[in-house]
């Protein structure tokens, strides 16, 4: 039985606009995975199971899982290294979905690709932080490769709905670089934010070290750049209203309100003494944050065809964004 060339043709992607449903599946899949692994992780420490596996790569010497001896941290933190092979297996299954339109959309598989690759090195430095015994600055580590994967996940979130073509900007520059001096401030903030967990008393085991910096101090510089965050936002709002940019102002407002809310969240955790719960859910708001600032950058640009009147890019609808 011959195959004619027609019948190969059919046989690729078609339409580089709109994507197979399971794409867009699978992108939110990943996301999704990102930010629970986050959240369990945190768990992990949260609980005092950092060490509920006291080896690596193995659980125990001499057993790879964990043993009813080792009580509910020996579950906790072996859960845990589970659910990272999933997340492995996660991307993986995303990036042999996509692998198809690596030609028509190379940033699809790119993306996929380096979510991938984040998961061993993830495995490493997790094993290192229990060799170590949960050396704080080895943990420290171990958070910002997982905030960058949530961020290079929104991206695939925002890409999966946007069209195949070139970018461009839209709207006015000067919202962009607010957007991007909001970006900047998030990194600080996420930087000190790690510092002030390493001073905190959730260490992830009770006889593991702090990194020994003042943690009253830490969580005050932790903060401002959250206020310097939240101010910026409000100017970049009001001059996204002024320019009539209306996906601009529609992701700010995200921004602003994941951003005040785990702002606020922060201080009920700081004056209520760092109950696990709220930490827990403070954890969970900084990845609707990460995910937040990506949309509000994304929201700038645009991969459709330019219109006939540069004036249209400013009123744009986000359909073509997250």
């Amino acid at each position: 039985m011959s195959t004619s060339a027609s019948d190969l043709s059919a046989a690729q992607p078609q339409n580089t606009t709109t994507l197979p449903r399971r794409i867009r599946v699978a992108a939110w899949v990943v996301l999704i995975a990102q930010v629970s692994i986050i959240v369990t992780s945190t768990a992990v420490r949260l609980t005092g199971s950092g060490l509920g596996c006291s080896d690596w790569p193995m659980c125990e010497p001499g057993s790879l899982t964990n043993t009813p001896e080792m009580g509910i941290h020996g579950f906790i933190e072996f859960g845990n290294r589970v659910l990272g092979v999933v997340l492995g297996l996660i991307c993986l299954a995303a990036l042999i979905v996509v692998w198809p339109w690596r030609r028509e959309r190379p940033e699809l598989a790119w993306s996929t690709f380096a979510l991938l690759m984040v998961v061993p090195v993830q495995a490493v430095i997790g094993g290192l932080s229990v060799l170590s015994k949960l050396n704080p600055w080895v943990v420290a580590s171990h958070f910002i490769p997982s905030a960058a994967s949530v961020a290079v996940a929104a991206y695939l979130i925002v890409r999966v709905y946007s069209g195949p073509g070139p970018r461009r900007p839209v709207g006015p520059e000067k919202l962009r670089k607010l957007m991007w001096v909001i970006v900047a401030l998030l990194v600080v903030v996420l930087v000190f934010g790690v510092l002030t967990t390493g001073a905190g008393p959730h260490a992830g085991d009770r006889e593991s070290a702090r990194n020994g910096l003042p943690t009253v101090w830490m969580a005050r510089f932790h903060a401002f750049p959250v206020w310097l965050m939240v101010i910026t936002a409000v100017w970049t709002r009001v001059i996204a209203a002024k320019e009539g940019a209306v996906p601009q102002a529609r992701a700010i407002d995200f921004l602003l309100v994941v951003t005040v809310l785990q702002g606020l969240i922060g201080y009920v955790q700081y004056f209520t003494g760092l109950p696990i719960g709220i930490v827990l859910v403070h954890m969970f708001g900084l990845t609707l944050v990460i995910m937040a600032a990506v949309f509000a950058i994304m929201s700038n640009y645009s991969w459709k065809a330019a219109p006939a009147h540069p004036a249209d890019d400013i009123l744009e609808p986000a359909d073509s964004r997250a």
